[in-house]
């Protein structure tokens, strides 16, 4: 059981409420906390307290507890410490614009130079870069009378009309669609005169 002091308690208290969020490293030798005047032990026991009574968020990553405080935090913490309602915490406070500020985030999210739309892949999306490579890839579709055949082989599959020829690229991708794959041996020997 772990003894922790009203002081303690009001130290670490007034520092997630001034900064809205507190890191605490999972150390429970550690002889101090790294912001507040708190041992490392006690400040994690306080966290957890606060966690249990939903005033503040937790999240654990690589030995780290990070804590964020919730609304209901804030009403707690105000009334624990004494502050007005108007007092907020820095997380809770929106950063003042400058100026023209919104124009520039907008100018560095267009990217380079004078090019528009942002990362649109166009007709690229589909697999093909011109029309005549969309039409090899029409022709191709239609021009598969035995994967159409196969198909009507097999009456209860449900992806029996989709049945078309796929290149190998297109196989290493997740799919879940019935895929099928004929192989042609070809040998290629000089005939003797």
């Amino acid at each position: 059981m772990v003894l922790i002091s009203k002081q303690q308690k009001r130290l670490v208290y007034s520092y997630l409420f001034e900064e809205g969020v507190i890191v605490v490293k999972k150390d429970t030798h550690l002889k101090k906390h790294q912001h507040v005047d708190v041992p490392n032990l006690n400040v994690m026991c306080i966290m957890k307290t606060l966690v249990s009574k939903k005033f503040v968020s937790e999240m654990f990553c690589w030995n780290w507890y990070y804590f964020a405080i919730t609304k209901e935090g804030v009403k707690f913490l105000s009334q624990y410490l004494g502050i007005s309602e108007n007092v907020l915490p820095k997380t809770f406070k929106s950063a003042p614009k400058k100026p023209g500020e919104e124009d520039e985030r907008r100018e560095e999210r267009r990217g380079y130079g004078q090019r528009r739309g942002g990362r649109g892949r166009g007709s690229r999306a589909r697999g093909y870069h011109t029309e005549e490579q969309h039409e090899q890839k029409a022709e191709a579709t239609t021009a598969a009378p035995e994967a159409k055949a196969q198909a009507q082989n097999y009456p209860n599959n449900k992806y029996s009309e989709q049945i078309h020829p796929v290149s190998y690229t297109h196989l290493t991708l997740p799919t879940i669609l019935l895929v099928q794959i004929s192989v042609v041996a070809v040998s290629l020997k000089k005939k003797k005169q």
